[in-house]
């Protein structure tokens, strides 16, 4: 699979698409799959950059050398996989918190960064729903919650999305009373 040597593949001006973590979705004590380098056929490539070229048929799919060196940009893929391996500890961390049991209402509740999350039964008997901020989730992969591992995955990805939204708009809040507007709450 090497193809820094190949002719016909362009080396530079590759455009940066994004990263993919192969371990996103895996649960413990699951095998782990990786992939080769398509450029320089290194293997055991968990977290895998995505690029194009207008003369290459296709996405190829890298390691963060290969991808640094092909664009040019040796910050970007090295930002990309920090941030992703960054998202990952969170994940991990969450995923061992103790959530507490309330049998008067049948669900599981988790204090985290001054937020409560919550997981509960469906009233239907068989699978779990998430709430956080007024939101629910009751599918995880287009399919339906059907064991508390999973419902603690959907409760770490809508912690996520809507606590990252507070704080760029609590920052954006915070920016524009540094300009001298007057913000009423």
């Amino acid at each position: 699979m090497l193809q820094w040597n190949k002719i016909g593949i362009p080396h530079k001006g590759w455009e940066y698409l994004g990263i993919i973590d192969l371990f996103e979705d895996a649960y413990p004590n699951e095998c782990a799959v990786y992939i080769q380098c398509e450029m320089c056929g290194k293997e055991r490539i968990r977290y895998v950059h995505l690029l194009k070229h207008a003369e290459y048929d296709g996405v190829m799919r890298v390691g963060c050398i290969c991808a640094s060196k092909m664009t040019n940009d040796y910050v970007t893929p090295q930002e990309k996989e920090q941030s992703i391996k960054n998202r990952m500890n969170r994940r991990r961390n969450f995923m061992k918190r103790e959530w507490k049991f309330k049998p008067e209402t049948g669900s599981y509740i988790l204090r985290y960064k001054g937020e409560y999350i919550t997981i509960m039964r469906s009233k239907f008997g068989s699978g779990y729903g998430v709430i956080y901020r007024g939101e629910q989730r009751w599918k995880y992969q287009e399919r339906k919650i059907s064991d508390f591992f999973t419902a603690k995955i959907v409760a770490f990805e809508l912690f996520e999305e809507l606590y990252k939204s507070k704080r760029q708009l609590n920052s954006n809040l915070d920016e524009m009373k540094l300009l001298g507007f007057k913000i009423n709450h």
